[in-house]
């Protein structure tokens, strides 16, 4: 899980909370702190508070956290909760509005260069830790103190109640607690004391307390879960879903093969009534055999217009049928040999309105040929 000082936002009172504790370089990274708290300056919230104990620490990394505070549109309030000491302290100060716990304390003090002596410094050195000094003299000074007092009190290392800070003007408000037990701590004791208790916060955030209805949901019925319980429900319940989507997902495929299975049913029946349309069709003298495909892609295609289409088309009157009706000429096609309906040019006649006729005369016709060349 990535690393965030951010402790939580609420979108409905636009604020958002971040979280300082401890020591800064060692156990806060006070760059990615303050690139957190510049992501939060993007509009979304009109205060952001951070709740502050930390006995000081890197000084590079506390001055990039005190430049994100001076860049910010959105207004900070820093919180201090136990001790803000060194550059904690500066930190503090920094920010548009400083709370103090009763019981807080706050110190200041130069800045020095950790395991070298100040008469074993370069000139190098001593130049750079002046200039560390004045800068951050000027951050301290902002809330009106004179700056040759604020010197002496950072030579001094200073240390502050609640109550002298504020009349010092380091502090805005204190806010009142019952932890009377933490007002005599020493500083360390202090920082130790306030870091425990918000651990077991933590720890005690842990067993979530769900509605009525959210347990019932997870399949609780002995009131409310730990983490651990949460975890195993919610595996539960998407184990059971998983199972949902799976029986659903073999209840389509099933499903989409009888739908494949009906459609490849209708269309072999389509395709065989097709067949029997066009063969219809050519018994009845509308088309002709060689015709015969092209009726029954049709019919495939739209039965009801194909049977729309060759139900206006009249039957071609037999030859054959003309002959019990009596008539004049028309018994004489019958009894006439294919040689004489040839000459008398009445084949393609016969051919056309009498099929089954014409069919007879060519096989009388074929069967006489054999016999000659026999």
């Amino acid at each position: 899980m990535e690393k965030t000082y951010i402790d939580s936002v609420n979108e409905v009172q636009r604020e958002a909370v971040m979280r300082l504790y401890g020591t800064i370089g060692p156990k806060v990274d006070g760059d990615y702190f303050a690139h957190e708290l510049a992501s939060l300056d993007r509009g979304d919230f009109d205060l952001i508070h951070i709740r502050m104990n930390s006995p000081g620490g890197n000084v590079f990394q506390g001055m990039s956290i005190i430049s994100a505070i001076r860049s910010m549109n959105t207004p900070v309030c820093v919180h201090i909760d136990g001790i803000a000491a060194s550059m904690a302290a500066v930190i503090a100060v920094a920010a548009d509005r400083v709370c103090m716990m009763d019981f807080a304390k706050m110190m200041i003090h130069d800045p020095y260069f950790s395991g070298t002596n100040e008469k074993a410094m370069s000139a190098k050195q001593k130049k750079a830790l002046a200039r560390l000094t004045d800068m951050l003299r000027k951050v301290l000074i902002r809330r009106g103190k004179d700056e040759a007092a604020m010197a002496k009190l950072m030579q001094e290392e200073t240390w502050f109640s609640a109550e002298e800070a504020k009349a010092a003007g380091l502090c805005d408000e204190i806010t009142g607690s019952a932890k009377n037990e933490y007002m005599g701590l020493e500083p360390l004791q202090l920082v130790a004391a306030v870091e425990a208790e918000y651990q077991t916060n933590q720890e005690k955030m842990e067993k979530i307390n769900l509605s009525a209805e959210a347990n019932a949901a997870l399949g609780s019925k002995n009131g409310p879960l730990d983490e651990a319980a949460v975890s195993a429900a919610i595996i539960a319940t998407i184990a059971a879903k998983d199972k949902e989507i799976a029986d659903l997902k073999t209840a389509r495929d099933a499903a989409d093969a009888e739908v494949t299975r009906l459609k490849k049913e209708k269309e072999d029946t389509v395709a065989a009534e097709a067949v029997a349309f066009a063969e219809s069709l050519v018994k009845a003298g509308k088309i002709d055999a060689d015709a015969k495909e092209d009726a029954v892609a049709m019919y495939k295609a739209n039965p009801e217009s194909a049977r729309k289409i060759f139900n206006g088309v009249p039957e071609r009157t037999k030859l054959a049928g003309m002959v019990g009706k009596g008539g004049g000429d028309s018994a004489k096609f019958a009894a006439m040999s294919w040689d004489e309906l040839d000459r008398a040019g009445l084949l393609a006649e016969l051919k056309a309105n009498d099929p089954d006729l014409y069919e007879k005369k060519y096989k009388e016709m074929s069967a006489a040929l054999r016999v000659c060349r026999g």
